[in-house]
């Protein structure tokens, strides 16, 4: 049987009955353009069948989650590689569809429609009220187009379900648009070359109204100023919050007022390399835009010294902190996010964690401290699961199943010698062996500043002669917190 009889065989079968050695045989450079478009649905269609298959064993895994805290979404998350909030999602529609919409299921298990297709409709249902007739009727509206082989992208099968749910929900419609409005919200999404996106979701009076005011502000400005109108309303909107909401009135987040923090090599600070910097919950800069905000006066900023080699974080910009105060920036900056591997909570939404508790010996110091959110911060009370961090700023946590899941390294901002290849992760720490790093990071780090010094003396250039000094003393500061920590380990290097 050639490439072309075995796609006919196989397009006849249904996804169940197919192999995916039958189908890896068949060589897509053989076929007629025609076969080509047929094999790739057959594929589409087999992904879809084994899409349907995982939905069931969500369905069972989040029907048999009898864990305290409901860890079921945290085991999915990790053993998927998902964030945790598409880890729920997909079990909250795994439910839904099991449970509510078996024909969406099964038209998903014969290739019919895709699993994103099938979401729409278990988001629809989820606004629908609590009556078990409206799932059906939902279905019975929706589906027909979809399995009577019409072509229905996932956006226009989104507006489709809407429409349907809009019909069958009873209440009124400022009662649904007021349901709508409790979602409003601000997000960040970080970008590409140093700039991010601030999703807003309002209410569409509300939203059109900022977008007309800020569309009219930006026609009184000079006809010379050479922003185009997209750069104007930003701007203006930049300067309408910023000035809106002054400092001083906010609350405390982590002992501090809201900042940020930019994260730079001392080589990079010194202007001996252009290596990126780190912006704590966005990620790379460039030097230059780093270098100006280590060196801005404002507060706004806080500049955090690094190790040019090892990447450890060596100093935190001068303030007068009290010790407890300065410890939790430390962790909050060298750690960022929670420590939990599929978990992005930032760092200022975290507490200071003890990875092995305080009332079981456990330091109150950077060595044993993480940073994790609420949730997780209950993770490892009574629940079967438990966490380390290892050499490399990463942490492994294993399950109360015995797996074992290993997040990235936390140091983002790590040295210039690093490999293009993620080193394996590392086994847990022990104290000497964290002693032993520190001493030799700062060794080296005290070599160069000082060849530094003395190259710059030579040639007279006074300005980098007195930043290399500079950060030569907070390398010194920051071995002298070393060796307190040492002698007294309930107190924090700081």
């Amino acid at each position: 049987m050639d490439d072309s009889d075995l796609l006919t065989s196989l397009r006849a079968e249904h996804p169940a009955f197919r192999t995916g050695a039958d189908l890896d045989r068949i060589d897509p450079a053989v076929l007629s353009a025609g076969e080509r478009v047929d094999l790739l649905v057959v594929l589409e269609e087999q992904r879809r069948w084994f899409e349907a298959a995982q939905l069931r064993v969500l369905a069972v895994m989040q029907e048999r989650d009898t864990s305290r805290l409901a860890l079921a979404q945290e085991s999915v998350s990790l053993a998927l590689q998902l964030p945790l909030r598409s880890a729920q999602g997909k079990l909250a529609q795994a439910r839904t569809l099991v449970s509510e919409l078996p024909r969406t299921l099964s038209a998903v298990s014969r290739g019919v429609i895709s699993g994103e297709h099938a979401r729409v409709l278990a988001e629809a249902c989820w606004r629908l009220p609590d009556d078990p007739a409206l799932p059906a009727a939902l279905e019975q509206t929706v589906l027909p187009p979809l399995v009577d082989g019409r072509c229905v992208t996932v956006p226009q099968l989104r507006a489709r379900a809407r429409r349907a749910a809009m019909a069958l929900d009873p209440v009124s419609a400022e009662e649904r648009h007021r349901r709508a409005l409790a979602d409003r919200t601000v997000g960040f999404i970080p970008g590409e070359d140093g700039m991010a996106s601030l999703p807003v979701v309002l209410g569409a009076p509300e939203a059109q109204l900022l977008y007309t005011r800020l569309t009219a502000a930006a026609t009184l400005l000079p006809a010379s100023d050479p922003r185009t109108m997209d750069q104007k309303r930003a701007d203006l909107l930049v300067d309408a919050v910023l000035s809106g909401l002054p400092t001083d009135g906010l609350p405390v987040l982590q002992g501090r007022r809201p900042a940020i923090n930019v994260v730079i090599m001392a080589d990079t600070l010194l202007g001996l390399d252009d290596q990126p910097a780190h912006l704590t919950g966005y990620g790379p800069i460039t030097a230059d835009a780093a270098r100006r905000l280590a060196a801005d006066q404002s507060g706004t900023w806080r500049r955090l010294l690094t190790d040019p080699d090892s990447g450890a974080l060596l100093d935190i910009s001068e303030h007068r902190y009290k010790p407890a105060q300065r410890l939790r920036d430390f962790v909050a900056a060298r750690d960022d996010v929670c420590a939990f591997p599929t978990c992005n909570q930032p760092g200022y939404r975290c507490e200071y964690e003890h990875i092995t508790a305080y009332s079981q010996g456990g330091s109150t110091c950077r060595c044993n401290g993480a940073l994790a959110c609420r949730r997780h911060n209950q993770c490892k009370l009574d629940t079967g699961w438990n966490y380390a961090r290892n050499v490399d700023g990463s942490f492994t946590w294993t399950t109360d199943t015995g797996h074992s899941y290993t997040s990235s390294p936390t140091i983002q901002w790590a040295s210039r010698t690093a490999g293009i290849k993620p080193p394996a992760p590392l086994p847990a720490a022990t104290v000497g062996e964290v002693q032993a790093a520190e001493d030799a990071a700062y060794a080296r780090l005290r070599t160069k500043l000082a060849a530094e010094i003395e190259r710059a003396g030579v040639a007279g250039d006074q300005s980098a002669q007195l930043a290399a000094e500079h950060a030569l003393a907070a390398a010194e500061r920051q071995r002298r917190r070393q060796l307190n920590c040492r002698t007294d380990p309930a107190h924090p290097p700081f």
